[in-house]
């Protein structure tokens, strides 16, 4: 049994389709991007509206949740990111799954009044 099928076996709750590198259908949005390969980008881009830019690996995500109202909060050991907006909950599904390469805060394009919208990123310093 070769190292492939022994990876399958051990995951017997994922198809063949998870475990494959293959390209998956091709989804955009002006707001954020995932990779198209089943594969596990290390470190999640926040671009600002003003460009700046900051990264953290997925690897210090204690906790993400979700709120209609509210938008999205990432917890790490020492920050908590908030992400603010509208129609947030195909982006909160991506983050679980640790499959966003970046999030982009609005830039002024926005001229709809429905999809998504990512309206700013906050970060908050925690202090214990």
């Amino acid at each position: 049994m070769d190292f492939r099928q022994r990876l399958e076996q051990s995951r017997p709750g994922l198809t063949k389709d998870e475990l494959s590198n293959e390209p998956e259908d091709d989804f955009r949005s002006e707001y954020y991007a995932i990779d198209n390969i089943r594969s596990h980008p290390a470190c999640l881009d926040f671009r600002m509206k003003e460009g700046s830019r900051r990264a953290l690996p997925y690897s210090y995500f204690t906790e993400i949740n979700f709120d209609n109202e509210t938008g999205i909060e990432i917890f790490t050991t020492t920050k908590r990111i908030k992400i603010v907006g509208r129609n947030l909950s195909k982006l909160f599904d991506y983050l679980v799954t640790y499959r966003v390469r970046y999030i982009q805060a609005n830039i002024g394009n926005d001229q709809k009044e429905e999809g998504l919208f990512v309206k700013e990123i906050l970060f908050e310093e925690l202090n214990f």
